[in-house]
Parts: structure tokens; C-alpha cells; sequence
């Protein structure tokens, strides 16, 4: 049975993102950032795909992600950003991770946790700069570090900070990070040596090139908050669909919940079997487009569950079963994340996490292999 929607995933557009950032930035190891099931993107078949192309470590959230991969086979670096509870330090445990260290509370779990079973954490200390959300206080760090030394079970080998607008560089709460970062740099023993500040937005802005780490969040999977950069990335996902029904409708007739729009004409309607259920934002109901023919054609009404409504007037012949795009490119026309997240105040991150969800998502390796794969 053929589908009526899927989701395409390209893991070669990813690799190549990556690729594009390791040249732009030669002197840091690009981390890849796999959190959120990769933003949508499939998290054990995102691993899998720069798995082969020989990069690591890979950085994620939280052990349950860690978790999966090990249990696929993944035998790489795993970092870990978020964290870790107590109740999940015998599983962290078995896994093998470079942990990030939140504060004296884990700290000192940590600490006791390696103590009474003979194990030694690798840890990375989280410092809070001014996104006022996880790690040390920077006025806390000489305590923190002073109990590492003291302390066998841990070991530590890495500081890492995060920024709160790194597509702004020059603005003062980005300086006032970049001088608190630097300062902390100072305080850190030599060994300590996995360093890294930037996201997908401060590579391509230049902060602190010479660390060498820095983590490759949104940029991995083709969108950026740096406008002169965003030709050179790949979008790796997709939406596609099909015209499931069509009808004409008389001037000022109400189309979908709530007769939120009125036709101004004659009008000849297309229903989409793609919603809110899948992902598809309903915040978009007269705003967004979908692509047909190559050709935009305004969607009127509100998004529904499992449907919305095109007008598709200026496309007498179209017929049943014709593709629709709803993110990607058909034609000369292109949809991206970043236009959606546009039109209902919201960001790429957020549309591509929703639309992961999708039911139907297809897998699509590097072309010259000719290899996919569904879940």
C-alpha cells in the first residue's frame, strides 16, 4: 500500500553539513548534537550514518539516548550534555559516557556513587555564563574543582559553557559570556582539555575558533541563524504528500473548523491527508503553502488532525493522487523549516523536533549506495 505522507530524512545532506562545518572551523573537532531523537531526524539512524563516516564523539541529552545507541551496536564517544540523577548512574555507569556535571549535588553523587564501586566518571563541568539554566556559577567553580582533586573517582576532563544568543555576536550579554568563559579558562588544570563554548550559530560567527571543540546542533541537519551561510547548508528533511479529494466551492463559503476563511470566488479546493497529528504546525491555517506542481498554493482554513485544505484554483488539470510538498523543494519552489517557523513566531528546532514525529519516516542513505530504510 502506498502511502499517502512520509517524511524523508537524507543522512548524506547530514554528513555533508558536517563536513561543511569541519572545513570552516579545521582546528576544532566538530561535535554533532543527536539530542531530541537528532531534532526530528531519527536518532539511531542519524548515529549510524556519521557512525560510518567516522565521526565522534557524538553528543546527546540524557542516558535513555545513550541507552538505544549502545544497544544498536554504536561503540563510539558518547558525551552527554543534560546531566545526570542519581537513580541513573548505575545505568550511566554501564555505558561508558563523558558526563556533564550540573552542580555540588551530582558532583558529590557522583563522587560517592565511584567511591563505593571502584568506578571513575569522565566529566565535563557545565559553567553557567549567563543562560541562567544548567551548570556552576562561575564564582563556584574554584569549590568544584577543589573537590575533584581531592576526589579519585573523578575525572576531569572537560569545561564547557553555552551561549544564550550566539547569533548576535557583538551583543553585550555574548561578550559577557565570551569574558566569563575566558576567565574560567584560567582556572582549569591542563588536563582538562575537551573545551568547548559554540553551537551550529557561533561557529559561523567566529567565537572562540581556537577551542578545540565546538557542538553542531541545528547547522547538522541545514538551517543556521546566520543569513549568508544558509545557501551552503543541506536541509535533510522533507514532507511529502499526495491530493486525496477535490471540489469546488461557491464565493463566500467557509472553509474548514470555525469558517476561519471565506472563498472570495469560485474556488477549487484540495484536502492534504497531513495534519497537526503528524507534526504538520496548525498554527499554520491561512498562512502556510504547500507545493504543487512546482507552484505555491495557499492553505485556507485551519489544519486539522489529519487534513488540511489547499486552493488550488490556479491548477485546473491537477488531478487525485498528484504530489504535494509540505517541506523541501518541488520544482523552483522551496518550503524550508525556517519559512514555517517564520509565519507562526517559531524556530527550525521546534518545527523539525514536531514533524520527527511523523508516523512514516523513510531513511535514505548516500545515493551511491542506493540503500533505505523505514520505521
Amino acid at each position: 500500500m502506498q502511502a499517502q505522507s512520509e517524511l524523508l530524512i537524507e543522512s548524506d545532506k547530514i554528513c555533508q553539513n558536517w563536513r561543511f562545518f569541519a572545513r570552516l572551523q579545521p582546528k576544532s573537532h566538530i561535535l554533532p548534537v543527536l539530542k531530541s531523537d537528532a531534532y526530528g531526524h531519527g536518532l539511531l539512524q542519524t548515529a549510524k550514518a556519521l557512525n560510518r563516516a567516522g565521526v565522534e564523539p557524538l553528543v546527546l541529552f540524557n542516558v535513555e539516548e545513550a541507552q538505544s545507541l549502545r544497544q544498536a551496536g554504536i561503540d563510539c564517544q558518547l558525551w552527554l550534555l543534560e546531566g545526570l540523577l542519581p537513580e541513573d548512574m548505575e545505568q550511566a555507569a554501564a555505558l561508558d559516557l563523558t558526563l556533564a556535571c550540573i552542580g555540588f549535588e551530582q558532583l558529590q553523587a557522583m563522587a560517592q556513587y565511584g567511591q563505593a564501586r571502584q568506578y571513575r566518571w569522565r566529566i565535563h563541568l557545565k559553567v553557567d555564563t549567563g543562560m541562567a539554566r544548567l551548570g556552576f556559577k562561575p564564582e563556584e567553580l574554584s569549590t568544584a574543582l577543589e573537590m575533584i582533586e581531592r576526589t579519585p573517582a573523578l575525572c576531569l576532563r572537560g569545561c564547557f559553557s553555552h551561549l544564550a544568543a550566539s547569533d548576535l555576536p557583538e551583543c553585550e550579554l555574548t561578550r559577557q559570556q565570551v569574558k566569563k568563559f575566558r576567565q574560567v579558562l584560567e582556572l582549569l588544570p591542563s588536563a582538562c582539555d575537551e573545551l568547548h563554548l559554540c553551537a551550529s550559530n557561533g561557529i559561523l560567527n567566529g567565537i572562540m575558533p581556537e577551542l578545540p571543540y565546538a557542538r553542531l546542533g541545528i547547522g547538522l541537519y541545514g538551517y543556521c541563524g546566520v543569513p549568508q551561510y544558509a545557501d551552503a547548508l543541506q536541509a535533510a528533511m522533507s514532507l511529502k504528500s499526495m491530493v486525496l479529494s477535490m471540489k469546488e466551492v461557491p464565493e463566500d463559503n467557509p472553509v474548514s473548523y470555525g469558517g476561519t476563511y471565506r472563498t472570495t470566488a469560485k474556488t477549487r479546493l484540495a484536502v492534504v491527508p497531513v495534519g497537526y497529528a503528524d507534526g504538520y504546525p496548525r498554527a499554520l491555517g491561512n498562512l502556510g503553502d504547500v507545493l504543487i506542481r512546482g507552484q505555491r498554493c495557499p492553505i485556507r482554513g485551519r489544519v486539522c488532525m489529519g487534513m488540511l485544505i489547499a486552493d488550488v484554483s490556479h491548477l485546473p488539470e491537477l488531478q487525485c493522487g498528484e504530489e504535494v510538498i509540505l517541506l523541501g523543494r518541488q520544482g523552483n519552489e522551496r518550503i524550508s523549516a525556517a519559512e514555517l517557523a517564520s509565519k507562526i513566531n517559531s524556530i527550525p528546532h521546534e518545527i523539525l523536533c514536531n514533524l520527527g514525529k511523523h508516523p512514516r519516516r523513510r531513511f535514505v542513505q548516500e545515493a551511491a549506495t542506493s540503500k533505505s530504510e523505514c520505521d
